[in-house]
């Protein structure tokens, strides 16, 4: 699989784990990094994903749940890859972003080669 060709759409409201995971991900994979809704919003407009990277805490009016459905109900995004990391380690949190239609959840803190790693193979099971 060729992951300079994927394109990963990041929101994260915290700047610092924001710039840890653009940095993990960029010698692998087009990164677009959002630290806000509006940005996720305006890049979502302009830019061809092929998997969302999402915390659940968002910082903002919408939580990853909403974005989550938002997205599974839109035409274009409904069957994009959603990985949600997020420092919410209830199993209840796993189960409503599974439900809602998340492909993936990794509890924060992981090992950056971890995260990398479950990234391809989600990727590597979606058919582009």
């Amino acid at each position: 699989m060729n992951n300079k060709r994927h394109t990963i759409l990041i929101l994260e409201d915290d700047e610092i784990i924001l710039d840890i995971f653009t940095r993990i991900f960029q010698n692998e994979f087009n990164v677009i990094p959002c630290l806000s809704i509006e940005s996720f919003y305006s890049y979502l407009k302009s830019s061809k994903v092929n998997l969302f990277l999402l915390d659940m805490a968002l910082g903002s009016h919408k939580n990853g749940i909403d974005l989550i459905k938002e997205l599974r109900n839109s035409e274009e995004h409904n069957n994009t890859p959603i990985v949600v990391v997020s420092a919410h380690s209830y199993i209840r949190d796993e189960k409503l972003a599974l439900a809602a239609g998340a492909t993936k959840y990794i509890r924060k803190p992981t090992e950056n080669k971890y995260l990398v790693n479950e990234v391809k193979k989600v990727l590597e099971n979606k058919q582009f």
